[in-house]
């Protein structure tokens, strides 16, 4: 479990210099690498209980992009369907950032689960 967080923490650290390095006026916030502020709970209306913070959040007055790192293949569809509808309604995007080797299992489940986000993949 340890060395999934460090390689997470890796991986967050990689997407945030990227958009770093490519967008201007925007706030960045993700839980996992310090100096940033914290996401808040995504939860489902009506249903207070259940929630998800995303890994990383990119917010500007135009836009809000997630960012969800999953470097397995077990996958929390309610997870994706709230975070894609989420960022569908606020005209942003959902982004599912996995190894190359989880590509397929990935693709297969979007499709099938009709839930919009796009994939970036790293080898």
């Amino acid at each position: 479990m340890e060395k999934k967080m460090i390689n997470k923490k890796v991986v967050v650290q990689a997407i945030i210099d990227k958009i770093e390095n490519e967008h201007e006026d925007f706030e960045i916030k993700t839980g996992i690498v310090e100096g940033y502020g914290k996401p808040e709970k995504i939860i489902r209306k009506g249903n207070q209980d259940k929630g998800y913070v995303p890994d990383v959040v990119l917010e500007s007055d135009r836009i809000t992009e997630l960012y969800e790192v999953e470097l397995d293949d077990d996958f929390e569809l309610e997870k994706w369907k709230l975070f894609s509808l989420y960022t569908s309604k606020l005209k942003g995007n959902f982004n599912i950032v996995t190894p190359e080797e989880f590509l397929p299992q990935v693709r297969s489940v979007l499709n099938s689960e009709n839930i919009n986000a796009r994939i970036i993949y790293f080898a």
